[in-house]
């Protein structure tokens, strides 16, 4: 082989290079050229793999599959509460799932609320173990392995900073996950959640107002046979959203009449005297609140067999109306309402029908 190489030396000095120079500079310049071209295969197959592999040099590299791993996290989120009342917490569904080929060391999940008007108080986490935790207003998470997946509910607690704050929450979930000696993120977009109005409805009856002014007329304690006259006082009170479509409805007892009087500062009222049912109707709520308030008359005649106890007055207290902002149908019920007043300051516990 050493002889066959001297051989070919000599030939191609005798034939090109004693002739002219620029033979022998350019087969020196190719052979330069091919090491260079050499060497930088060589890098290019260490530092990236798949470059080969699409050339079709792996099988003279023997390169079977690529260096790097994939650190890879799959979350997906979900919400089944469309709005939430006013301070109300909100439960988030996590599903996570290791989608690379490394295990995933530790992971940090955290909501954030893209408004100042919110603030986040606590976490909590429903059936979690010993590789989940709380920690401040941080999720986490340790060692999921290739090909794990879990759910996690959290419940998610908050306030508002301001009295006119959004009427909804725009807000998005930071994760961060560690593995294999690196770091990966990314910032999910969480559905918003609208906030439901601020409602609330009373009813009580007096024969004092709370202001100590007296409104019925007749035996107090009541008399067996002999009318009593009280007031029945219904307040609904609104802050938020406007709402409409409110209707508020109550039965009247059996000894129980409407006097024919009444004061409404809003809606209309009507009585179904097959039903005995009062009915009082408003067509809206403005957001910002009003007097919504109506008082009727109601005149109780006891009879003998509710001697030594308090009677009943109003039954089957219902309401129902509808959020024009989160579209939903608001349903609610009120305690029966009774001759014991107890809403009557000057008069609690003075409803022990008496005999005559």
């Amino acid at each position: 082989m050493h002889k066959k190489i001297i051989h070919w030396w000599h030939g191609r000095r005798e034939r090109f290079y004693r002739q002219n120079r620029w033979h022998l500079v350019l087969d020196i310049s190719l052979v330069v050229l091919t090491i260079l071209l050499t060497g930088v295969a060589l890098r290019l197959a260490f530092y990236n793999p798949q470059i080969m592999s699409a050339l079709g040099f792996n099988h003279y590299l023997n390169i079977d599959k690529p260096v790097d791993s994939n650190l890879s996290l799959k979350v997906d989120t979900n919400i089944g509460q469309l709005f939430v009342n006013n301070d109300e917490a909100i439960t988030l569904e996590i599903n996570y799932f290791n989608d690379g080929d490394v295990k995933i060391n530790q992971v940090i999940i955290k909501p954030d609320f893209n408004s100042a008007a919110f603030k986040l108080e606590s976490l909590t986490l429903d059936d979690f173990n010993d590789s989940q935790s709380i920690e401040g207003k941080t999720l986490i998470l340790k060692n999921i392995e290739v090909g794990a997946s879990g759910q996690l509910l959290l419940t998610v607690n908050w306030s508002a900073l301001k009295e006119d704050f959004p009427r909804s929450i725009d807000w998005h979930l930071k994760v961060e996950y560690v593995g294999d000696q690196r770091e990966a993120s990314k910032d999910l977009v969480l559905p918003s959640v609208k906030i439901a109005s601020d409602f609330n409805l009373k009813a009580n009856i007096y024969f004092h107002s709370p202001q100590g002014d007296q409104l019925g007329i007749g035996p107090l304690p009541p008399i067996v046979g002999i009318p009593t006259t009280y007031w029945l006082i219904v307040k609904a009170k609104n802050s938020g959203n406007d709402l409409k479509d409110f209707v508020f409805s109550a039965n009247l007892a059996p000894g129980v009449e409407l006097s024919g009087e009444e004061s409404l500062l809003a809606g209309k009222y009507s009585y179904n005297k097959e039903q005995r049912r009062l009915i009082w109707q408003i067509d809206s709520l403005e957001a910002s609140g009003g007097d919504y308030i109506a008082n009727f008359g109601i005149d109780f005649t006891p009879a003998s067999n509710q001697v030594g106890k308090n009677a009943l007055i109003l039954t089957n207290l219902q309401y129902h109306l509808l959020d024009t902002w989160t579209n939903a149908e608001v349903l609610g019920s009120l305690d029966n309402l009774d001759s014991s007043l107890p809403a009557d300051h000057l008069n609690r516990g003075s409803g022990v029908v008496e005999a005559e």
